[in-house]
């Protein structure tokens, strides 16, 4: 299982929107004998898109959703101070779409690779 971050979910409901292929879908093609999850935080940023959020959420059924708990709260807290103390510090939503990642195992599918590979441990995966 790998875990989508958001910038992987508006570029797939964009090419999907246009009907045509781009990275993202060429992405899920790719690795079509994948399971693939995504972080409510990855849920949330995406929804913000919408007016309607219920015509976003039924983009996202196909992906298992990881709930925020305590081991991620934990990791969280580790990497932002990390990150704060090596006076890197990414967006809070990033950091808790990381530490969900870690938390769970996961490598985390991103174009954001700039932001991502600050986090000491994180797998990080180019679409």
């Amino acid at each position: 299982m790998k875990l989508l971050d958001t910038c992987f979910l508006i570029d797939l409901q964009r090419e999907l929107k246009a009907e045509r292929t781009g990275a993202a879908v060429a992405y899920l093609k790719a690795h079509s004998e994948e399971r693939f999850a995504i972080s409510v935080i990855g849920v949330a940023e995406f929804l913000e898109g919408f007016p309607d959020p219920e015509e976003g959420e039924t983009q996202l059924r196909a992906f298992h959703w990881l709930n925020l708990d305590g081991k991620t709260a934990k990791n969280a807290a580790i990497i932002r101070r990390q990150l704060r103390l090596e006076g890197r510090l990414i967006e809070d939503f990033d950091i808790l779409i990381a530490a969900t990642a870690l938390a769970e195992n996961l490598p985390l599918v991103t174009n954001n690779i700039e932001h991502f590979e600050r986090v000491h441990g994180l797998i990080v995966e180019r679409y």
